[in-house]
């Protein structure tokens, strides 16, 4: 049964349905495009390709491969190019395509506003794409713009691609312009493998922004040193999704394997940023790492993920070293049921609000299974862990939270509320806080007070993402319970024994080899 059929589900049905215990990936690979065929640019020296030629090529339609020697070669475009039909752009892999700091590289258009025009794709493999830049406020490096054509007509796949120093510098017309390297509106899926986005600015979206596209299938991917320059959030200027934003109902998103690392905003979510709107759309993460992500502004929050009103899921991820003025890690807004699993939080920073690790809505259902929360601050608040309501509709089951802080020693840091609802096999420490700070509310009514000797930082230990290990002597050693809900396997694709630890990380004691009681790899 595929989870596409989650649009047809109830709530409740949807998020169970993507997280039975089975650990079977729900990410879809994407594979470059036949070349077969191609028109072949150039005579095989540099400078042997022009402007007008690629432009030619691609009103003609179908795949473009260039002959231009062995190698790298940088074509600065002398006007934006333009796509509107079904193409393959392959650069071999030597290829660079430049704005010259001064054009929009390329932009996307449908020609054919019939209800019943043909879909068509296009494909970027094998190419960069740099110092583009656009004055009309939406895709520094790629536009598809949206005119008068019937919505959903036009896909984009970029695979081994690189986006680098991009930029879609503030117009002043629209709280949703953005996208330095991609902006995309109403398309009907963007497909990205093994890209690279780097150093690109938008006013939201400082790499990739898109309004209302149907599917957004990310793999293999790295989104680094990105920034929202927009400010005051929407309504505003922007300011939103550092690296990718995701705007618009009825849509799906899936990102695998995949890290969000020093990104930037000045508004919500310098990693990511989704508004849903609506019960059936879906935002799923498996294997992705946000690390150092910033958001920068004393009026807005949260450093590494902003999700709001649609459910959501998360199957080993890490937040590592995120900061913001509040929600140092993930925000989750508004009607957002979900579940994580396997999620680990060290180290992120909120700088004067509550939730060093997170913030949760307090109305719909969310499940934290096997996840470890540590070591997070909330400067000058409290919940250096995760900030939420009360009531609640929170479980957490074989989770630990160890050593959260905050600056206000008189309210909870583990959390400021504890959770409705709790599978058992959840630990936590300190009991008490610090120099008459009083005692730690418990985060669930069974939860145990214990030291789980963690290791010091979040680090690579196998598997996609940091994670935060146990040696055989924590008291975290098969303390989790059993159930449908349980993973089985732990964040490094490990597998748990029937007896499962709590957290993210299951000790496995044997053909280890242990440095300083850790595991070292």
């Amino acid at each position: 049964m595929n989870c596409h059929i989650l649009r047809l589900l109830t709530i409740g049905a949807c998020v169970a349905f993507c997280s039975e215990a089975s650990s079977q990936s729900f990410c879809e690979p994407v594979n470059e495009s036949s070349i077969a065929g191609a028109q072949v640019l150039g005579d095989g020296s540099p400078g042997s390709v022009t402007t007008p030629q690629i432009q030619t090529a691609l009103d003609a339609g179908g795949p473009i491969v260039f002959d231009l020697g062995s190698d790298p070669t940088i074509l600065v475009v002398e006007e934006t190019l333009v796509a509107s039909r079904e193409t393959v752009i392959d650069g071999g892999g030597l290829v660079t395509l430049s704005g010259g700091g001064v054009r929009q590289i390329l932009r996307i258009t449908n020609p054919d506003p019939a209800e019943n025009a043909p879909h068509f794709t296009v494909t970027l493999q094998n190419i960069r794409f740099i110092n583009g830049r656009t004055d009309g406020g939406r895709g520094g490096a790629i536009y598809k713009e949206h005119g008068f054509e019937f919505p959903h007509k036009v896909s984009l796949k970029l695979v081994n691609c690189h986006f680098a120093n991009n930029h879609a510098p503030l117009d002043g017309t629209s709280q949703d312009d953005g996208g330095g390297a991609l902006y995309a509106e109403l398309m009907n899926r963007i497909d990205i493998s093994n890209c690279a986005f780097d150093g690109n600015s938008g006013s939201n979206g400082g790499a990739l922004y898109s309004l209302v596209s149907l599917h957004l299938n990310v793999v293999d991917s790295v989104f680094s040193n990105n920034q929202a320059i927009g400010t005051g959030g929407n309504p505003g200027n922007g300011g939103n999704a550092g690296a990718f934003g995701v705007d618009g109902p009825n849509r799906l998103v899936d990102i695998c394997r995949t890290r969000f690392e020093g990104n930037r905003s000045n508004a919500f979510g310098a990693g990511f940023f989704s508004v849903m709107y609506d019960q059936t759309s879906r935002t799923r993460f498996e294997d992705v790492t946000f690390r150092e992500n910033i958001q920068l502004s004393d009026t807005e929050h949260t450093g590494g993920a902003y999700i709001q009103d649609g459910p959501w899921a998360m199957e080993r991820v890490s937040f590592v070293d995120n900061e913001a003025r509040g929600y140092g890690g993930l925000f989750v807004a508004g009607n957002a049921p979900g579940r994580m699993r396997n999620a680990t939080f060290s180290r992120n920073i909120a700088r004067t609000g509550l939730g060093g690790a997170m913030g949760l809505s307090s109305t719909p259902a969310i499940e934290v299974i096997n996840s470890t929360i540590a070591n997070n601050v909330a400067t000058e608040a409290f919940a250096g862990g995760i900030a939420i309501g009360t009531p609640n509709q929170l479980s957490l089951t074989n989770t630990i939270f160890a050593n959260n802080s905050g600056g206000n020693r008189f309210v909870g840091w583990a959390m400021n509320n504890p959770a409705n609802q709790s599978g058992g096999g959840n630990l936590q420490w300190p009991e008490i806080r610090p120099d008459g700070g009083g005692s730690e509310t418990p985060v669930t009514m069974d939860a145990i007070f214990t030291e789980p000797m963690l290791s010091p930082l979040a680090s690579d230990n196998g598997g996609q993402v940091p994670t935060l290990a146990i040696d055989i002597d924590s008291p975290a050693v098969n303390a989790g319970v059993t159930g449908l809900s349980v993973p089985n396997t732990d964040a490094r694709g490990q597998p748990r024994d029937s007896l499962p630890d709590s957290g993210s990380f299951e000790f496995i004691a044997s053909g280890m080899i242990f440095k300083d009681r850790f595991e070292h790899r």
